[in-house]
Formats: structure tokens, C-alpha cells, sequence
């Protein structure tokens, strides 16, 4: 009795079922792998903010823990003063300090260290006397720009004052201090990075 045997091989639907299986496999994975490369350059990426950020607070902590209350500029997007503490010592003739919240290229926020010098390197220190005898605020160059964080979403200071209320004496955080004002003794960093707003930082002098 003779049997009927099926031809060795597969079949045209066999074969498009496997390659379709194969597709949906390879679609899955490449969805995988993509998420995985993904959440490992935002992780580099957090590391590399982490560590700017911890390089910028050690540099401010020491330099305004020692700032001179005299010739200091402080506005909501810059703080700049003198300190007994100015770090770069190899930057010769630096004599002041200035943090600045500014914009790149690409308009996205940094907060830069200059280290600035007397304009006119050589020359007494101290301010000018103009022709009417009057003094001028002395002139700064930059000897040197660094990029303490780049890619922030926000960038502010601010300052602590007091104020006189009856009887009473009210603290306040302020955008700037303006001239003639006593130079604050607590200095607060405002910064957001694209995975959000951090706490803010602050700083305060010794003694």
C-alpha cells in the first residue's frame, strides 16, 4: 500500500509568517536599544552636569567666603567682587573675580567665571581722576573665560538684605544691590538644568 509523502521544504505562507515574526523581533529590539542609548546619554549627561555644578559651588564657596566688601557689583544675572581667596593663580595680574549667568551661541544659558585684571596692566591701582577731578570707576579686562555649567534652563543670584521696619529688621532676598548699600554677607545661586530646578545654593563670609 503505497503512501503519499509531503515534498521536503516549507511553504510560501510558512515563509512569510517567519519573516514577519523576524520583523516584529528586530522592530522590538531596535526600540530597546534605542531606549537603552537613550537613558545612557541623559545618565553621561547628568554626571557631567553633577560634577560642573560641584566644581562651580566649590570655586564660589571659597571665593566669596573671602570677598572685600569694597568695589562689588551684584546684579540678578552677575556677581563681581575682590577676594582674598581668587583661585587662577597662574592668570598673572588677576585681581577680581566676576560669575555671570550668561547665553551661548545656541541660546542656551551658562554660568561663566572671568577673572579680570586693570585695563591698564602696570599702572597705580585704583581709580582714575578725570579732568574735572572727579573719580572714575576703574577700568577691567578679561584675562580669562571658563564655563563653569553650560546647558541650564535658569540662572539667577540674589542677595540678602535687611531692612529697617519700626522696630523691627526684616531680611529679604534681592535682585541687586545698588551703590552705596552695605555689601551683603549671604549670596544665593539659582540654576535649572533640563531635568529640572535645583536647590539653590548659598554662600556666606568668613567671620
Amino acid at each position: 500500500m503505497s503512501t503519499l509523502r509531503r515534498p521536503a521544504g516549507v511553504t510560501l505562507i510558512e515563509l512569510l509568517v517567519a519573516i514577519t515574526l523576524a520583523g516584529l523581533v528586530a522592530v522590538v529590539g531596535a526600540a530597546v536599544l534605542r531606549a537603552a542609548i537613550d537613558f545612557h546619554g541623559r545618565a553621561a549627561r547628568h554626571l557631567v552636569d553633577s560634577e560642573h555644578l560641584r566644581t562651580a559651588d566649590r570655586l564660589l564657596q571659597r571665593e566669596w567666603s573671602r570677598r572685600s566688601e569694597q568695589d562689588l557689583v551684584a546684579t540678578s544675572s552677575s556677581i563681581e567682587f575682590r577676594s582674598d581667596r581668587l583661585s587662577g593663580i597662574g592668570v598673572e595680574g588677576a585681581a577680581r573675580v566676576r560669575y555671570l549667568c550668561s547665553a551661548d551661541e545656541s541660546g542656551q544659558l551658562t554660568l561663566e567665571r572671568q577673572l579680570l585684571a586693570h585695563a591698564h596692566q602696570g599702572a597705580r591701582q585704583g581709580a582714575a581722576v578725570t579732568r574735572d577731578g572727579s573719580t572714575a570707576a576703574p577700568a577691567w579686562r578679561v584675562l580669562q573665560t571658563e564655563v563653569l555649567v553650560p546647558r541650564l534652563a535658569a540662572c539667577s543670584f540674589a542677595y540678602l538684605r535687611t531692612k529697617e521696619d519700626r522696630d523691627a529688621k526684616i531680611a529679604q532676598w534681592s535682585a541687586e544691590t545698588g551703590a552705596g548699600q552695605p555689601a551683603p554677607r549671604l549670596l544665593r545661586l539659582s540654576v535649572a538644568t533640563e531635568r529640572g530646578e535645583i536647590a539653590p545654593l548659598v554662600y556666606g563670609v568668613d567671620g
